[in-house]
């Protein structure tokens, strides 16, 4: 009887404990619940945007300086300036037309970004010719890979939230040079019966790169650029290409339009065809300035 005694309060204490505790711990679970499976239904709103595709265009200006050896036949000369002493030292402004095109579909993409330089160079000895003409074009192309980090499309979502903007992207792609040099020889003495004579050698070049690209963002606002290249491996003529550009830009609007504008300096290296009618081994370099739109 004592047992029963004993134990049949506590029975009956135990129900109105639990009568007076559970609604509170039943609410404080439903609310803990209730915000896991909204926080649960957010983060893949923004991990996952409605459309994939994401596209840039870059305009740029890039005011180089050169140093190498460029070759007509048998006339060669060779350039050390900067890109001020280039406006001196050319009979021309040299003019240059720049800009880069990328395509991205989630993590993949496709770059296309091209560089036009005409130099017309003043002649050591100005009795003999007019000088080397250089045209040069440049074509870098190919297919990029978001390695690390948000993709193109989820970038705006990710700045929006003020999440981690960096990232790292490898390509694979060929670089195409185009080369014409040129040199117009005067007539000897001005004697009309030999006339001027000219050499002009053109051809194009084109090799395998391999590079990576990659941003840093210091804020929603800032950030730094980073793209990094090289190849050639004695494929069509070309010995050794590479390039490496590095910019800090900041992102704006204009036209309602997500743009940023970069600033930074680049290099560009390639040596050419030892024993071909063109020899051409220089490196261009100098400061940076580009615009680029997003949509």
């Amino acid at each position: 009887m004592s047992f029963l005694e004993i134990s049949q309060p506590s029975a009956q204490q135990t129900p109105r404990t639990r009568v007076r505790h559970s609604p509170r711990w039943a609410g404080l679970a439903t609310l803990a619940f209730t915000s896991w499976v909204q926080a649960g239904s957010a983060a893949p709103a923004m991990a996952a945007p409605e459309n994939p595709w994401a596209f840039n265009l870059t305009a740029y200006l890039w005011t180089s300086g050169v140093k190498g050896n460029f070759s007509a036949g048998p006339t060669s000369q060779s350039v050390d300036a900067s890109f001020i002493d280039i406006n001196n030292k050319s009979r021309q402004f040299p003019l240059g037309f720049m800009g880069r095109f990328g395509a991205h579909y989630g993590r993949f993409g496709f770059y296309l970004d091209g560089n036009y330089m005409s130099l017309r160079f003043k002649p050591k000895f100005g009795d003999i010719s007019n000088g080397i003409d250089s045209d040069l074009g440049v074509m870098d192309y190919g297919l990029a890979y978001r390695v690390l980090g948000p993709s193109a499309a989820e970038l705006p979502a990710t700045l929006a939230n003020k999440g981690n903007a960096n990232w790292l992207e490898a390509y694979a792609g060929a670089r195409t040079l185009w080369l014409d040099n040129s040199v117009d020889f005067k007539t000897p003495f001005g004697n009309p019966l030999n006339g001027p004579r000219s050499f002009s050698a053109s051809k194009s070049f084109t090799s395998p790169v391999l590079g990576a690209r990659f941003m840093v963002g210091f804020s929603p606002e800032w950030f730094v650029l980073v793209d990094g290249n090289f190849g050639g491996f004695g494929a069509g003529g070309v010995q050794f290409t590479g390039s490496l550009l590095g910019t800090v830009g900041y992102r704006t609007t204009i036209l309602d339009m997500p743009t940023s504008i970069e600033l930074g300096y680049k290099a560009l290296r390639y040596n050419i065809d030892k024993g071909g009618p063109i020899q051409t081994n220089a490196t261009l370099n100098g400061p940076f300035v580009g615009l680029t739109g997003y949509w």
